[in-house]
């Protein structure tokens, strides 16, 4: 099988509002509004359309918890970057909320939040 069958990926975030949360995702990330299909949902994307965020509407939002395990990983996704210091500081300056950069097994990392508390790792 080829690596063509696939060309892309589709990640649903459950959010309380709508609205915000998209302004959020544009101003902190740099994504585009693909569709609006509100009130129900939003779709985003990233990097020509390769990754596609579909922020959807949600009520009671419960933030999963990462099974223990002795990889010391303990969210579900990470955006990678080249200049982690530089990413750090404008999330910052935005006023994301982030953690601290932290180094790990030759890479350096922070958790980032969005306004639903739906956990990220940026990392180097």
């Amino acid at each position: 099988m080829g690596n063509d069958l696939i060309s892309g990926i589709g990640i649903f975030i459950p959010v309380t509002d709508l609205e915000k949360s998209t302004d959020w995702y544009r101003k902190m990330l740099g994504f585009e509004v693909l569709h609006r299909d509100a009130p129900k949902a939003n779709v985003l994307k990233i990097w020509n359309g390769i990754v596609v965020f579909c922020l959807v509407k949600s009520n009671d939002i419960v933030q999963p918890e990462f099974p223990k395990n002795n990889y010391n990983v303990d969210h579900h996704m990470n955006f990678h970057t080249d200049d982690i210091h530089v990413i750090h500081q404008s999330l910052l300056e935005k006023g994301a909320d982030i953690g601290d950069i932290h180094a790990f097994d030759g890479m350096k990392g922070f958790p980032l939040y969005d306004p639903d508390g739906n956990r990220f790792s940026v990392i180097e």
